[in-house]
């Protein structure tokens, strides 16, 4: 397996452990706040997406934020995402539909799946600018794996908290 071959299979691996976090979210569940500095599992989630439309989008393609392209502001009531500027804080006192969001989801997995299957070996070298410093576009695809696995634990101890089943397993 060659590393092209091995960040699409990660990627296919990282969603499906995000969409078995995600399995029979109660929009309940999805809006609850938990104590101490916890995030709901709303904004974990839609920070997750956030940092994907972005890494492929904005940093790796040069593109527009699917975010703003899609008006996904005014259709889900989030103004200020976690991402770029907003507060973590204010996702403890708003009632988010999972609609939306999971509609955005998919509009952001299409995004990606596209680049995904246009991407070459060579372009996995590229650098690009990323957090004040260079990063090849491999790492940042690598960067974007580990960063949403670890935010699908944390939605599913999130509902484990609830008393929920965080994964189906």
């Amino acid at each position: 397996m060659d590393t092209l071959e091995f960040i699409r299979h990660l990627i296919a691996a990282v969603r499906r452990q995000v969409d078995a976090s995600m399995k029979d979210t109660t929009a309940e569940q999805f809006n609850w706040a938990p104590g101490g500095t916890a995030n709901p599992v709303s904004a974990t989630f839609i920070h997750c997406l956030n940092s994907e439309d972005f890494f492929v989008q904005v940093i790796l393609r040069g593109k527009p934020w699917l975010w703003e392209e899609n008006c996904c502001m005014e259709k889900t009531g989030v103004k200020n995402t976690p991402i770029f500027g907003g507060s973590w804080e204010e996702f403890k006192h708003m009632n988010v539909e999972m609609g939306p969001v999971l509609d955005y989801q998919k509009i952001v997995w299409a995004a990606t799946d596209t680049y995904l299957e246009n991407l070459s070996p060579e372009e996995l070298e590229r650098k690009v600018k990323f957090a004040g410093g260079e990063r090849t576009v491999a790492d940042m695809l690598i960067l974007l794996a580990s960063h949403t696995l670890s935010h699908a634990g944390e939605i599913a101890a999130l509902k484990g908290m609830q008393g929920a089943k965080g994964l189906p397993y």
